[in-house]
C-alpha cells in the first residue's frame, strides 16, 4: 500500500512531532469514505435502470414504479442532502418515462396506470420527506452517542495520563532526590537509568561523559548492550553516531520508526531492532558535560509526556553532574588550602627571619621561632602580651612606624638598626625590619605583619667589601699613575736621543755607514715610542678613560695624510704602495688624532708582517645603503690561519710566534685600532686566505650628515714670506734633551735660547720676548703648569705660542695644560718632522698677524 511505502518516522532536533497513529487511523477513514462515496452512487444509479428497464418491458402497469421506494429510501442516507433530491427526482422523471414509454397492452386500462404512477410519485416524496426527518432524528443521536463515547474516551485517556503522569514524576523525584542527597552522584546514575528505564518501558539506554581527549565521549552507563557492545562504543568523537551528533549540535534528536530512518549513525540502533530513539544533551552553564539517550523497539514513538520526562530528567541529571564536578573542585581547592596553609605554617614557624603579628594595641597575635628566640623567650610567652612588656625599650624606636602603618595602610619597608636584644645583652647586631598592614574586607587596617631579619654578616661584608672597593681603587689610581710615571720616564730618555739622531743627520760630511746607524737608531727610537703609547693607550681604553675630542672629520683626507707619512716607511722596506679614495670629502664626527692613529697602525702592521717586494693597497669606500665609510688595507704578507683571526684583535695577540720573533713588537696596535673603532661607533674586520697569503684589515664608520654640514669650508694657503727667524725658548731642566733640542732649533735655522728652570725661563722670555716656547711640565722648582700661568700674565709673552713637552700622554694630562695656557701638548720623544710642522704653521700665522696682537693662536695637540 501506498501508506506502507511512506516514511512514517519524523526526525526532529527539538519540539514539534507528528501523531502517527492519529495520522494513520485519519488516512483510515479517509480512505474508506472516499470508497464509499464511489460505490453508493454506482448501486442507486444501477437499481434505478434496472426498474426502469423492467417498467417498460412487463405490461404491468404502475406496479414497477412503486419500486422506486429503494433507491430513494438508499439516497436518504447519502452524504450530500443534494444528493437525495437528484434521486427522488430522477425517479419521478423514470415514472414518467414509463408511462409513455411502456411496450406492449398493458393489464390496466391507461387512466388506472397514469393515476397509479402518480400515487408511485407522492409514495416517493412522502418516503423521502420522512427518510429526511428520519436521518436528522438518527444523526442528532449518533452525535449524542459519539460525544457520550468521546467523552467516555476522553475521561479513559485523562485518567491513564494521570496515572503516567504520576509515575513519572514519582520516578523523577525519586531520581531527583537520589541525586541531590548524594555528593558522589556518578555512582548513582547507572542503577538510576536502570530502574528509570523500566519505568518508561524502554531496554535501551545509554549515558555519555565528555572524555579526557577533547571532541570526545566515554561511556560512563549503559543498558541493554552486550559487553561486545560497550567496548566497541565505549568512546565516541562528537559527531559520530547519535549520541556524538547530540554532543555536537547540544540539541535533543527524537527518532520515530528508527527502522525507517536514514539519519546517520543510526545503523547500530536498527540491527538491535530499536524503532525509538530520543537523546537530550547533559548541559550546564553553556558546556556539553555528555548525553543521556533511551532507545525502545517495543513501540514506534514515545509520548510527550515520556518526552518531557527525558527532558526533565536530562536538565537535573547535567545540573547534579555539574554540581557534582563543582563540589570536586572545591574539596581539591580546599584540600590545596590546607595544604598550602601547612606550608605557609612551616615556612612560617621555621623561616630564617623573624616573623610577628600586631594587633592595634602592638600586642603580639602570632610570633614565629627566629623571632622568639630573638627576644630570648618562648613563642607561648609571647601571644597576648604588648611589644613592650616583651621587649622593653624598643617601642620606643618602632611604635612610630607602626602607628603610621595603622593610620595610612601603607606598608613601611627595611628599616635597618643596631640594637642589642634579650637573648644577646651588650652584643649589637644589625637588623632590617619590614611592617606590613593586615586589612580586613572593608579596608581597614586590623594588624600588621613584622618581618625582622638580622644582616650583622650581611653588614660586615658590605663594610669589607667597601674597604676592599676603597683599597682597589687606591690600587688603581696607584697602577694609573705608576704607568704615567712610567711612560714619563721612559720617553724622557728617548728625547735627546731622538733629537741627537736629527741633528747628526742634519750635518754634512757623515758617511754612509754613519747614516745608515743614524737611520736605525731612529727607526728603534720611534719603534719604542710606538710601544710605549701602544701600552698605556691599551690601558686607558680598557679601563674607560680614554676620551676622544670629536670633531668633524674627513676621512679622506686622513687616509691621505697618513699615506703621505708612511711612503717614505713603506718604501725603505722594498714594498709597493697604492692608494684609492673617493674624490669628495667623506665626513664622520671623531677624534682626528685617533683616526689618525688607527690608519697608522693598519699601516704599520702591514708594513712589519709584509716582507720586501710585497705590495700594500689602501682604499676608503662608501657603504650608501648601511650610510658606512670604509677604509680597507690589503696587504700580500705572511698571511694567518683562522685561529689567529679569531683573537687578532685581542690584546698581546701576534701572529709571529716563531723563536727569533724578527716581526717585534707586543701584539697592542691591533687592540688599540679595535678601541678605538668602537669608541667612534664603528666595527673593525680582518680576512685572510691562510697563511703566506696576505690578510685584509676593514674598518667601518658610520657617516655623519651633521658633520659634513658643520665642515669647515677649505681656505686657501696664505703666502709663505721670510721676516726673520722665529725666536724660541727652551726650558727643560734635562740639560742633555734641551741643549740638543736647542742644536736641533738652530740647525733648522730658529734663533733658540735655552733656560733650565722656570724663574731662569721666566727672566729669559722677558728679555727674548719668544714667538714660541717649549716648556717641559716636571721642572724641580716652579712646575711647567705655573710656567705658563706666569708667561702669559706678563705682556712681552702673552701672544707666545706655548708648547707643553712631556713624558705623560693622558687626556687628563691634555685638559690640564691647555687650561693653563698652553697651546700644544707634544709627548716626548718628540718627533722632529712634527716639531718642524708644528713650527712652520707657528711661523705663517705670525706672518700673517702682527707680533704686537696679544692674541692667543688657536691650540692643538700632538
Amino acid at each position: 500500500m501506498r501508506w506502507r511505502r511512506r516514511q512514517h518516522a519524523v526526525e526532529i532536533l527539538s519540539g514539534d512531532r507528528l501523531p502517527a497513529a492519529e495520522a494513520k487511523d485519519e488516512m483510515a477513514r479517509r480512505r474508506h469514505f472516499a470508497g464509499m462515496a464511489v460505490v453508493r452512487p454506482l448501486v442507486l444509479g444501477v437499481l434505478m435502470v434496472g426498474l426502469f428497464l423492467l417498467d417498460i418491458t412487463t405490461p404491468l402497469g404502475f406496479m414497477f414504479p412503486y419500486g422506486y421506494v429503494v433507491p430513494v429510501s438508499l439516497a436518504v442516507w447519502l452524504p450530500r442532502r443534494g444528493a437525495t433530491l437528484v434521486v427522488v427526482g430522477g425517479c419521478t422523471i423514470l415514472t414518467t418515462l414509463g408511462f409513455f414509454l411502456t411496450t406492449g397492452t398493458p393489464v390496466v386500462p391507461p387512466w388506472v396506470d397514469a393515476t397509479g404512477r402518480v400515487a408511485s410519485v407522492v409514495v416517493l416524496w412522502v418516503t423521502t420527506a420522512f427518510g429526511v426527518q428520519w436521518r436528522r432524528a438518527a444523526e442528532r443521536l449518533r452525535k449524542v452517542a459519539e460525544q457520550s463515547a468521546q467523552e467516555v474516551a476522553e475521561r479513559r485517556r485523562m485518567q491513564e495520563a494521570l496515572e503516567a503522569q504520576n509515575t513519572h514524576l514519582g520516578l523523577l523525584a525519586k531520581a531527583a532526590g537520589r541525586l541531590v542527597l548524594s555528593d558522589e552522584p556518578g555512582e548513582l546514575l547507572g542503577p538510576m537509568f536502570a530502574e528509570l528505564g523500566a519505568g518508561l518501558g524502554v531496554e535501551l539506554y545509554f549515558n555519555y561523559m565528555k572524555g579526557p581527549t577533547p571532541k570526545t565521549l566515554e561511556l560512563e552507563s549503559s543498558g541493554g548492550l552486550t559487553d561486545e557492545q560497550r567496548k566497541r562504543y565505549h568512546v565516541l568523537h562528537f559527531g559520530e553516531l547519535l549520541c556524538g551528533a547530540v554532543a555536537e549540535t547540544g540539541k535533543p534528536l527524537i527518532l520515530e520508526d528508527l527502522q525507517h530512518s536514514t539519519f546517520h549513525g543510526s545503523d547500530p540502533l536498527k540491527a538491535v531492532g530499536a524503532q525509538v530513539y530520543a537523546g537530550y544533551p547533559l548541559i550546564a552553564h553553556g558546556r556539553v558535560l555528555g548525553t543521556l539517550a533511551f532507545a525502545t523497539s517495543r513501540r514506534p514513538r514515545y509520548s510527550d509526556d515520556e518526552l518531557r520526562l527525558m527532558q526533565t530528567l536530562s536538565d537535573q541529571v547535567a545540573a547534579v553532574i555539574d554540581r557534582g564536578e563543582l563540589l570536586h573542585r572545591l574539596k581539591e581547592s580546599e584540600r590545596a588550602a590546607q595544604r598550602h596553609l601547612a606550608e605557609l605554617q612551616s615556612v612560617y614557624k621555621t623561616s630564617p627571619a623573624g616573623l610577628c603579628v600586631l594587633d592595634t594595641e602592638l600586642r603580639y597575635v602570632n610570633i614565629n621561632e627566629t623571632l622568639a628566640r630573638y627576644n630570648g623567650a618562648s613563642v607561648a610567652a609571647h601571644i597576648g602580651r604588648t611589644l613592650g612588656e616583651v621587649v622593653p625599650g624598643l617601642p620606643e624606636s618602632i611604635e612610630p612606624l607602626l602607628r603610621r602603618v595603622f593610620e595610612t595602610g601603607e606598608s613601611s619597608m627595611d628599616h635597618e638598626y643596631r640594637m642589642e636584644t634579650p637573648a644577646q645583652p651588650g652584643v649589637l647586631r644589625d637588623w632590617i625590619s619590614s611592617y606590613v598592614p593586615i586589612k580586613d574586607p572593608a579596608g581597614l587596617v586590623q594588624a600588621v605583619n613584622v618581618m625582622v631579619q638580622e644582616v650583622t654578616r650581611l653588614k660586615q661584608t658590605e663594610r669589607a667589601l667597601r674597604e676592599a672597593g676603597l683599597a682597589l681603587e687606591e690600587a688603581d689610581r696607584r697602577k694609573d699613575e705608576f704607568l704615567a710615571m712610567l711612560g714619563h720616564e721612559l720617553r724622557n730618555p728617548l728625547a735627546p736621543i731622538r733629537t741627537a739622531v736629527k741633528v747628526l743627520d742634519m750635518q754634512a760630511g757623515r758617511s754612509p755607514e754613519a747614516r745608515q746607524t743614524l737611520a736605525m737608531i731612529e727607526r728603534q727610537v720611534a719603534h719604542m715610542a710606538r710601544m710605549i703609547d701602544d701600552l698605556l693607550d691599551v690601558s686607558r681604553i680598557t679601563r674607560g678613560k680614554m676620551e676622544l675630542r670629536q670633531e668633524p672629520c674627513d676621512v679622506v683626507q686622513i687616509v691621505r695624510d697618513v699615506v703621505h707619512d708612511y711612503a717614505s716607511i713603506v718604501s725603505g722596506n722594498g714594498l709597493a704602495l697604492s692608494l684609492s679614495v673617493p674624490e669628495e670629502p667623506r665626513w664622520v664626527e671623531g677624534d682626528p688624532t685617533r683616526l689618525s692613529q688607527v690608519v697608522g697602525n693598519l699601516l704599520h702592521n702591514a708594513v712589519k708582517f709584509t716582507d720586501a717586494g710585497g705590495r700594500i693597497e689602501v682604499r676608503v669606500d662608501e657603504d650608501p645603503p648601511t650610510n658606512l665609510v670604509s677604509i680597507t688595507v690589503s696587504d700580500t704578507g705572511i698571511g694567518m690561519d683562522a685561529a689567529m683571526l679569531g683573537r687578532l684583535f685581542e690584546t698581546f695577540s701576534q701572529a709571529d710566534r716563531s723563536l727569533d720573533r724578527s716581526r717585534g713588537g707586543l701584539g697592542l696596535g691591533l687592540a688599540v685600532v679595535k678601541g678605538l673603532v668602537e669608541l667612534h661607533g664603528g666595527d673593525v674586520e680582518a680576512e685572510s686566505a691562510g697563511p703566506g697569503k696576505g690578510s685584509t684589515l676593514r674598518v667601518r664608520l658610520p657617516l655623519s650628515a651633521e658633520a659634513a654640514l658643520a665642515a669647515p669650508a677649505p681656505s686657501a694657503p696664505a703666502p709663505r714670506q721670510t721676516e726673520g727667524p722665529l725666536r724660541i725658548l727652551v726650558i727643560e731642566d734635562n740639560h742633555d734633551t734641551a741643549d740638543i733640542l736647542q742644536n736641533l732649533l738652530v740647525l733648522l735655522g730658529y734663533r733658540a735660547e735655552v733656560a733650565y728652570t722656570g724663574p731662569e725661563g721666566i727672566e729669559v722670555a722677558k728679555r727674548l720676548r719668544p714667538d714660541v716656547v717649549l716648556c717641559d711640565l716636571g721642572l724641580p722648582d716652579m712646575d711647567g703648569f705655573a710656567v705658563a700661568r706666569a708667561l702669559r700674565a706678563l705682556p712681552a709673552t702673552a701672544g707666545s705660542y706655548l708648547i707643553a713637552q712631556t713624558g705623560y700622554g693622558g687626556a687628563e694630562d691634555r685638559r690640564r695644560t691647555l687650561a693653563a695656557g698652553f697651546d700644544a701638548h707634544m709627548t716626548k720623544p718628540m718627533d722632529p718632522a712634527e716639531l718642524e710642522r708644528v713650527l712652520s704653521s707657528v711661523a705663517d700665522m705670525r706672518r700673517e698677524r702682527p707680533r704686537a696682537v696679544a692674541r692667543r693662536p688657536v691650540r692643538r695637540s700632538a
